[in-house]
């Protein structure tokens, strides 16, 4: 069975959401589509939703290992452990980790993040609502404007063409798309060899997640794509009765 046929109702119609929103961004390649499906589908599995704190002693090691020492403390408590993570960062105050811990289909985190990308999305208030983060249509919209700003970082910082891209819609295969919308989301700060090594070594698994599943993921957006053709239709149609009433209105003077 294909990852998409496992896919329930909810989780297609999720999908669903975040082709649409990443099409009217002007995001259309096919491969930028999958890939940006596929890496949403490791953060969250197209389930928008908040950051699972109850870890063990030896994941916070693994995942966090500036806390290991504190593992054992902070070990199935939520709200200590990401104090302890986020806390006093990027706009946090030191008790706001776990208030702005990750959320939405990309894993938002950071008040500093809460603020910009409300913005971006024009609805500030998920800063004093960060649980409408979990709405599928304000994640997807998230999602797309993460994307988006990580591939200009990318492109800023020279790194994009090391994905053999020269921008987000510049992709020819599953792989390169992959592996740079896993850039983007993680961050462009990270090195190039960083990101292409987990091809090869994914200790947490995420990459090697959205590599398994991007060509199916692709070949279900297509089919989304075609099911939903009518944006294009009409778009289509007020070009062309607008270029008509132009030329007329310039044959009448």
């Amino acid at each position: 069975m294909s990852y998409t046929d496992s896919l329930s109702t909810e989780q297609k119609k999720n999908v669903d959401i975040i082709v649409k929103e990443a099409r009217d961004n002007g995001i259309t390649n096919p491969y930028s589509i999958a890939a940006l499906l596929a890496i949403i589908s490791k953060e969250s599995n197209f389930i928008p939703k908040s950051e699972n704190g109850n870890y063990s002693a030896k994941r916070i090691g693994e995942v966090w290992g500036r806390l290991k020492s504190r593992a054992d403390e902070l070990a199935n408590n939520p709200e200590a452990l990401f104090n302890a993570a986020y806390g006093g960062k990027y706009g946090n105050a030191l008790d706001e980790g776990y208030k702005y811990r990750g959320r939405g289909f990309n894993q938002l985190t950071f008040k500093g993040s809460y603020e910009k990308y409300g913005k971006l999305i024009g609805d500030n208030d998920i800063v004093s609502n960060p649980d409408k983060v979990n709405e599928p249509k304000t994640a997807a919209k998230i999602a797309i404007a993460f994307a988006k700003n990580g591939f200009d970082k990318l492109k800023r910082k020279g790194k994009l063409k090391s994905y053999n891209s020269t921008g987000i819609n510049d992709f020819s295969n599953s792989k390169d798309a992959t592996e740079a919308f896993y850039h983007a989301n993680t961050g462009a700060g990270k090195s190039v060899d960083y990101v292409k090594g987990l091809s090869k070594n994914d200790k947490l698994g995420g990459m090697r997640k959205a590599l398994n599943r991007v060509d199916d993921l692709r070949a279900y957006a297509v089919d989304v794509v075609k099911k939903n053709p009518i944006k294009t239709i009409l778009l289509t149609t007020v070009l062309t009765v607008s270029v008509w009433f132009l030329i007329k209105t310039i044959r009448q003077k």
